[in-house]
């Protein structure tokens, strides 16, 4: 589900993300892979992306 535009996504927000069967289970096995919950699991690997993304244009540590 798409944020409106004239709703800003709030920091520290927990959102609701719907997954398939078989994007579910994909993410249950990488979690268990490293022993992790599937909630912990998806937190770690979206922060990852966006330090990598955040790097790749040249905006790490700007505030």
């Amino acid at each position: 589900m798409a944020t409106p535009k004239n709703e800003p996504t709030k920091p520290n927000h927990v959102y609701k993300v719907g997954f398939g069967v078989n994007q579910t289970d994909k993410i249950n096995k990488a979690a268990n892979t490293v022993d992790e919950t599937p909630e912990q699991f998806i937190k770690k690997s979206t922060l990852k992306a966006a330090e990598v993304i955040n790097s790749a244009a040249g905006v790490a540590g700007k505030k």
